[in-house]
């Protein structure tokens, strides 16, 4: 049986945002492309974090309910991260994302983000 690695399953055309870009743009990217995060990168291309739906809700209610100026993603991102190689085997992310109730996970190879791995993308993989 040949091994299933995330490369072959991790989703190669994603939404990205910047730590500069407002909550409110960052909102719009992850509905438009229908993600549960995305990833935070800066001009290099390498990963600085990791904005997510609860992140970006957290934010929308605070900025609505007290009418407060403009929030920044690099002020809600998560920065503590974890991710994946895209030559790790599925099985082993499979248990990640359960142990830490993961919805995303970013890959990275030498420093570089080069794909997205979601719970759809390894339930694909396991039909």
């Amino acid at each position: 049986m040949q091994t299933k690695r995330v490369r072959d399953f991790m989703a190669k055309h994603y939404a990205t945002v910047t730590p500069d870009q407002s909550i409110a743009t960052a909102v719009r990217i992850i509905l438009e492309y229908h993600q549960s995060a995305a990833p935070v990168i800066n001009e290099q291309q390498h990963l600085v974090g990791l904005l997510s739906e609860a992140d970006c809700m957290r934010s929308t209610l605070v900025e609505g309910y007290f009418n407060e100026g403009v929030t920044l993603v690099r002020e809600q991102m998560s920065v503590d991260l974890e991710s994946v190689s895209p030559d790790l085997e599925l099985s082993a992310v499979s248990e990640k994302f359960l142990q830490n109730n993961r919805r995303l996970m970013p890959v990275v190879e030498a420093g570089t983000l080069v794909g997205i791995l979601s719970r759809q993308d390894i339930l694909k993989a396991l039909i």
